[in-house]
């Protein structure tokens, strides 16, 4: 596997990382599928609350692996072109 390749892969990684950590966020958030919420079986405060701080830790570490990811691949691309 060449450079480009393992930059190109790193890239990819890393914006799938950063996606999924958005979306488990908000999905923990939210507590289910968005179709199925309405007024009448809403979550209370607290519980949103409860849920979105626990999923709080995962997002951070997700995010910055996924932002390692990225910038590392984003440099092998860019000294790729240096050379």
């Amino acid at each position: 596997m060449g450079r480009r390749t393992m930059g190109k892969v790193l890239v990819g990684g890393g914006i799938a990382l950063l996606l999924w950590a958005a979306l488990a966020f908000t999905g923990a958030s939210l507590g289910g599928p968005p179709e199925h919420l309405s007024f009448a079986n809403r979550r209370p405060y607290n519980e949103v609350k409860r849920a979105a701080h626990a999923a709080f830790l995962p997002l951070v570490v997700r995010a910055s692996v996924g932002m390692c990811l990225l910038l590392g691949g984003a440099r092998i691309l860019g000294s790729e072109g240096e050379s």
